[in-house]
């Protein structure tokens, strides 16, 4: 099979971008697989790359100017090489075989704007909504043959906003690589001891770029109620200074490292004990996948992608937004520590799930299928 993928970044950063070098790589192994990108700073070896510019700024101007050259490249692209499937991912191109949506705007703009005044304001008049919106409309509805959903709750999404029969979604989750995250000693130590955390106290680890929509202040409110001495590690690139300020007028500061960027991120996930993520809004997020796959016992809402992957009393915790329950799922683990162990080794066992390999296989299918047609 001939496999054209698209995507503006290739590398094992973000979360698209992952994505797609996850698939190239395993990909590449029985298939002529072709990538048209802008960004390409991961190598895969035997991938035929496929470079384009891209219009970098007004940011709504990059997203429209890209889906209008992907399309045009994606066609010819596929008549010079003979091109089985063109693969793309949200709003990258107008044209695709298959379409992988990593989560569905039109419903991340009705939920934004239902925050207050100001974000409802601001969501209708946004050029980046009405622009996305637009190319993700077309790209569903008619640029497409398949959708790949990366969590059940997408599809239910695209359902409800976008005029496509049922059959033509298939939900296939999002991976992980399980050598990459794992539990692991040495890392362990080697955060521990840079940050300087004893071996015997519990960490709770927190990680993402949007501290706010996705609750850090609901972990931080939490943290008076908390029985023992607990360190939170705060990992993501935001502003922590009105976190820092919550904290201390708490009197929690000694509790909180803001960890900030950081290059490897399973270092962290090594050097925890529970992962808490009070998130308001997720498509299917990458850092509960690697929480787990890291062994550590989740505690996060019932949001799109958690609502499959956490069995509740089995690998972790369904939470509210609010401190008291976070308090006292937190101080459940604190009182256990056989349950925070066996909650551990489920959790591993739950990411053996969701394996690259395993995803990869899924998504050639749904290649296949379209094929066949």
């Amino acid at each position: 099979m001939k496999i054209l993928l698209i995507s503006s970044g290739f590398n094992k950063h973000g979360g698209i971008s992952r994505y797609v070098a996850e698939l190239a790589e395993r990909f590449v192994k029985e298939h002529e697989t072709h990538l048209l990108t802008t960004k390409y700073d991961y190598k895969v070896e035997n991938l035929i790359i496929h470079k384009k510019l891209m219009v970098e700024k007004p940011f709504w101007l990059q997203i429209a100017s890209n889906a209008y050259y992907n399309t045009k490249y994606a066609k010819k692209l596929k008549e010079k090489f003979d091109i089985d499937v063109v693969h793309s991912n949200g709003s990258e191109s107008l044209f695709c075989d298959v379409l992988t949506m990593h989560s569905c705007h039109k419903a991340w703009v009705k939920y934004y704007r239902s925050w207050d005044l100001f974000r409802n304001v601001a969501g209708f008049i946004s050029p980046v909504n009405k622009v996305v919106l637009s190319v993700e409309r077309k790209v569903i509805e008619k640029g497409s043959k398949k959708i790949i959903a990366v969590s059940k709750g997408v599809k239910r999404e695209i359902l409800e906003n976008y005029n496509v029969p049922d059959d033509k979604i298939a939900v296939i989750p999002n991976g992980v690589d399980l050598n990459e995250f794992k539990p692991d000693k040495v890392k362990r130590r080697k955060i521990r001891e840079m940050q300087g955390i004893a071996d015997d106290e519990i960490v709770l680890m927190f990680s993402g770029y949007e501290f706010r929509r996705k609750g850090l202040e609901y972990i931080i409110k939490a943290l008076p109620q908390v029985k023992e001495d607990v360190k939170l590690l705060v990992v993501g690139k935001d502003n922590p200074e009105p976190y820092k300020k919550l904290a201390s007028k708490l009197g929690v500061s000694n509790k909180i490292i803001f960890a900030g960027f950081v290059p490897d991120i399973s270092e962290y996930y090594a050097a925890s004990d529970i992962f808490v993520f009070p998130t308001a809004y997720e498509a299917f997020s990458l850092a509960t996948l690697e929480a787990v796959a890291s062994g550590l016992p989740i505690l996060a809402t019932k949001v799109n992608g958690t609502e499959e992957l956490i069995m509740d009393g089995y690998n972790g915790f369904f939470i509210e937004k609010e401190p008291n329950d976070i308090a006292e799922k937190i101080n459940l683990f604190i009182e256990s520590d056989s349950l925070r162990k066996q909650m551990s080794r489920n959790a591993r066992k739950t990411a053996e799930k969701y394996s690259w390999d395993k995803i990869a296989k899924r998504t050639v299918k749904v290649f296949e299928e379209v094929v066949r047609r």
